[in-house]
């Protein structure tokens, strides 16, 4: 963490270059990384951590990570109705609201619940990282060896640190835009016009990076990218999926 911080508040310029090439130059900061030009960049792992702490600032509750006991109700992952036999092995009468049924008690325990969410994200996160470049390591190990392009698992944790700091930055972004709209953008307000631009250019800007991010690092032509671009967000989405239900087991289970 001093290592991190002194990073950050160093004067060399090493921060703000590497945030430029990460948002504007998709695939540079790996592609340089594995090439051996580490010199002018912060290190992967300290990028993501810095990501992360940008994220939790501008956006302490990212619809993406946290996921209340009443979402976990009435979607999966895990099946609601397990979810909701678990409930009622600690809250009697389950998630109804009629006090008599124990309506109150788990009002009182939905918010413990909650709160112990917000905490228990913030680690579980990380986990994202190794699980990203154990897929990417899967989807290319067909692909006969080229020089300069990822082969070995850190080769592609080195792509997945830089990845996935690129979208939780965007989401840091979009979080921060809603913060700064209280919650909503109304066009007829002043200043939410820019706002909504900003926000549009993020959604659109992001899966075109990721694209050429890809290609870049992997040297593909721009169809392989596209469908190996396009592998990589539906197994992200399974890993979401998976992320959810382990967050609601390590919170069930240490509260």
């Amino acid at each position: 963490m001093a290592d991190l911080v002194s990073q950050i508040t160093s004067t060399d310029g090493k921060t703000a270059r590497t945030l430029w090439a990460l948002v504007a130059r998709p695939g540079t900061l790996s592609a340089d990384h594995l090439a051996g030009r580490r010199a002018r960049y912060m290190g992967p792992l300290q990028l993501f951590l810095l990501v992360n702490l940008l994220l939790f600032v501008a956006a302490p509750q990212v619809p993406l990570f946290s996921y209340s006991l009443e979402k976990y109700l009435r979607y999966a992952p895990p099946s609601p109705t397990f979810v909701d036999r678990l409930v009622e092995r600690v809250v009697p009468g389950g998630h109804t609201h009629d006090p008599d049924a124990g309506g109150a008690a788990f009002e009182t325990y939905a918010k413990a619940f909650d709160a112990r969410v917000e905490a228990q994200r913030k680690s579980l996160v990380i986990l994202f990282v190794p699980a990203l470049a154990l897929v990417l390591q899967v989807l290319f190990a067909p692909r006969r060896a080229v020089p300069g392009v990822p082969r070995r698992y850190g080769e592609h944790l080195v792509f997945a640190l830089h990845s996935l700091a690129f979208v939780w930055l965007m989401l840091a972004g979009v979080g921060g835009i809603g913060r700064l709209a209280d919650g909503t953008l109304t066009l007829s307000r002043p200043g939410d016009a820019g706002l909504f631009a900003l926000f549009l250019f993020l959604l659109l800007w992001a899966p075109v990076y990721l694209l050429r991010a890809v290609r870049r690092v992997y040297q593909l032509s721009w169809p392989w990218a596209a469908a190996a671009t396009v592998a990589a967000a539906a197994a992200f989405v399974g890993l979401l999926l998976l992320y959810r239900g382990l967050l609601f087991f390590t919170t069930y289970y240490t509260l």
